[in-house]
């Protein structure tokens, strides 16, 4: 009795023990995933959810990162980045395909990589390009071959050349033609100066230098040739002679290189990836074609020297090279599959110490400081986030091109936002900007949080990157409010936001601390894409403590994570209505009285309406998301693709009428500067070509109108309540 005894007690303890552990796992788990009060919880339609589907973002979040980020970490980033030339399709460029693998692994990040062939070019290894001048004999009296010394002695420095020209030797007279823009071509054709037979000599800036190249062809040229101006890249106008290493201003001998193709990707696989399931066109019939007449850049001594009769020799060759894309990524608690990305370019013409290895620095350091604290357990983004190591990006925005070409379907679907750190620092006085008007208010508000990385500002009373950005740029950006922010620039093209923004309708911004335009009167900082851009010129002249670098590192981790982590995406989305009634207004003001006779001012009236409609459509949007249930993950789930989803809402699937590949009909480059952003693209682009009574062009001009207007409707229907999104004819 006495055994059975104490093995009925012995049993007894154990079930009360497993009683007591299950009540306190019980606890445990209600613990965890309950969510609040049952007085709050009215409209929750999945009882135990996890507590972080309807969480706010930490708030301490921000200050850690912004704690963490090390101005120290960046020089040392830009140092080894910018140590050796690093040109596409070459060794250094693999080379930093392993180290941005290794530090993003070190980060804690998962890291994929994705290779592409693509077409690439060089100029020729026996035979170097050339500009000859030559006497009435054709005897050489000058040679521009060795214009620009290889101060580093480095073997594989690019000597100056433009890729993608054609292989060529061609001789004539030479035409003098500015800016070779098209106002520069009709002053000469005005001025009865023959172009058709000779060659052209242009300088840089202003616009893209392929479209320099197309004016040139389609005017009879038979070769070009591009040059930096002193006054465009000097301090002569400034009373400073100066020249480097003893300060940024680009010496006689500096030669700007750079591609001239004005397609975007790999120029043999338009539209789908270069892979081995892509169909390969020939170089030949290539859409939009290879430029077709030899050009070649020169320094401004060598510019002095050229006068009457020249010899362009160019032997510039394209091969089939790999570019590879290198991905860092933090998976998203709560949103795995919306993706938040950070992006910059890693290959470089020359060192690129300024373009791109300023954001590349910067990049790493905004990685590694988000992975440790999802190391630590601190933090994970509600959010996946990733950063971007875009390959081939000087030859055309290729990696990032054929990227968005082999997942557009998914990112289209999936994609968030993304931001674009080309140039971290390309100056110190002054932040700046351009984006599609989603991104205002990210950049506003990220910006207001970082302080000033000039001593001298914060003395002014300007105490963060905010302030003196809106001393430099003051803009009334919304209508009927006297309220003023600072400028942010429309998107053109020239960088990797460009593809997908343009093919996948992710909703971007470029950002960059910049010189003051007023004090310094140039096209861009003066040692672009030259061997000068060293990271000895950017500690000297630019950012000795890098405390610029770290700010922008701030600004772009601040807007990764308030986009990333946050409950409802951040995006004010009123912006949006006003910049298309801006976009009108520029509209009207270029070609309202041609719009208006031709269309009808019953047809051109229309889009007018329709902005105003979709402005409707958006306050009556606010109106909800401020009322939002946010205990309901299936109404934040619901608003948030909404709102995710406006900005593809203005893809056309034809692209527009004279570039099927750019689909975005509200934000693209400028047809003749890709540099420069246009609104309406499609629009402008039948717009400029057009003659005063030409009816077939202006029926092409009406289609386009009714494609806009219909879209824009189309925008506000997707931000009705989901089962009243239909109405009536406008």
């Amino acid at each position: 009795m006495g055994f059975q005894s104490g093995m009925s007690k012995t049993r007894l303890v154990i079930i009360l023990a497993i009683f007591l552990l299950l009540g306190f796992m019980i606890g445990i788990l209600i613990g965890r995933y309950a969510i609040c009060d049952e007085d709050d919880r009215e409209g929750l339609f999945l009882p135990g959810v996890p507590e972080n589907l309807v969480s706010e973002a930490n708030p301490d979040i921000s200050k850690k990162i912004m704690d963490a980020i090390s101005p120290a970490n960046i020089e040392a980033n830009l140092r080894e980045l910018s140590l050796h030339p690093h040109i596409a399709g070459q060794q250094r460029d693999f080379d930093l395909v392993k180290l941005l693998k290794r530090r993003f692994e070190d980060s804690g990040l998962q890291v994929q990589i994705t290779p592409y062939d693509v077409l690439l070019s060089y100029p020729g290894e026996e035979t170097p390009n050339s500009v000859r001048l030559l006497d009435a004999n054709d005897t050489v009296v000058y040679d521009s071959i060795h214009d620009e010394s290889n101060f580093s002695h480095y073997q594989d420095v690019v000597p100056p050349f433009n890729a993608f020209s054609p292989n060529a030797l061609v001789k004539g007279n030479l035409v003098y033609a500015g800016y070779g823009r098209v106002e520069d071509y009709d002053w000469l054709i005005q001025n009865n100066i023959n172009i058709s037979g000779n060659l052209v000599i242009v300088k840089y800036g202003r616009i893209f230098r392929g479209d320099k190249v197309d004016l040139a062809a389609l005017h009879g040229a038979i070769g070009i040739i591009i040059y930096s101006d002193p006054a465009d890249c000097t301090g002569l106008n400034m009373g400073d002679p100066r020249v480097y290493p003893d300060t940024w201003w680009l010496p006689p001998t500096g030669a700007q290189r750079g591609t001239i193709f004005t397609g975007d990707g790999d120029p043999l696989t338009p539209g789908y990836p270069a892979n081995d399931l892509g169909y390969r066109y020939t170089e030949e019939n290539v859409v939009p074609p290879l430029p077709k007449i030899p050009c070649h850049p020169i320094g401004y001594g060598a510019a002095y020297n050229i006068l009457k009769k020249i010899e362009l020799n160019v032997t510039t060759t394209n091969k089939r090279a790999k570019a590879e894309n290198v991905f860092g990524i933090i998976k998203g608690t709560v949103e795995p599959d919306r993706y938040v990305l950070l992006g910059n370019h890693r290959d470089a013409w020359i060192y690129g110490a300024i373009d791109p290895s300023t954001g590349t620095a910067v990049m790493l350091e905004v990685a590694r400081v988000m992975g440790d604290l999802v190391k630590k357990g601190e933090w994970q983004p509600r959010r996946s986030i990733v950063f971007c190591s875009w390959g081939a990006e000087e030859f055309g925005l290729i990696g990032s091109t054929e990227w968005v070409e082999q997942y557009v379907t998914m990112l289209r679907e999936r994609a968030v936002a993304y931001i674009n750190i080309d140039i971290a620092v390309q100056g110190n006085d002054t932040f700046s900007a351009h984006a599609t008007p989603l991104m205002y208010n990210i950049i506003h508000e990220a910006t207001q949080k970082v302080k000033n990385p000039n001593p001298v500002e914060i003395q002014a009373k300007r105490p963060t990157v905010y302030d003196t950005w809106l001393q430099h740029f003051p803009w009334n950006f919304t209508q009927g409010d006297k309220s003023v922010v600072p400028s942010i620039g429309p998107l053109g093209s020239g960088s990797d936001f460009a593809p997908l923004l343009q093919r996948a309708g992710i909703t971007a911004v470029d950002l960059r601390y910049t010189y003051s335009n007023k004090v310094y009167k140039v096209p861009s900082y003066p040692l672009y894409h030259t061997e000068y851009e060293t990271f000895d010129m950017v500690k000297g002249q630019l950012d000795q403590n890098f405390e610029f670098h770290a700010a922008i590192a701030r600004v772009g981790g601040e807007a990764l994570r308030a986009i990333a982590d946050s409950l409802i995406l951040p995006f004010n989305i009123t912006n949006y209505a006003a910049g298309l009634e801006i976009n009108r207004q520029t509209l009207d003001e270029d070609y309202g009285i041609e719009m208006a006779e031709n269309l009808g001012n019953v047809t051109y009236d229309k889009l007018k309406l329709v902005i105003e409609g979709f402005a409707r459509d958006v306050s009556e949007f606010e109106v909800r998301r401020n009322n939002l249930n946010k205990m309901n993950p299936y109404a934040l789930r619901e608003v948030n693709d909404q709102i995710m989803l406006l900005e593809k809402a203005f893809l056309h699937p034809e692209g527009l009428p004279t570039r099927p590949l750019k689909k975005h009909l509200i934000f693209a480059e400028n047809s003749n500067d890709a540099y420069a952003g246009s609104s309406f693209p499609g629009l402008i682009d039948l717009l400029f070509q057009i003659e005063k009574d030409d009816k077939d062009q202006w029926e092409k001009v009406k289609q386009h109108f009714h494609v806009i207007l219909n879209a824009i409707q189309t925008a506000g229907f997707t931000l009705r309540e989901v089962t009243k999104f239909m109405s009536e004819i406008l």
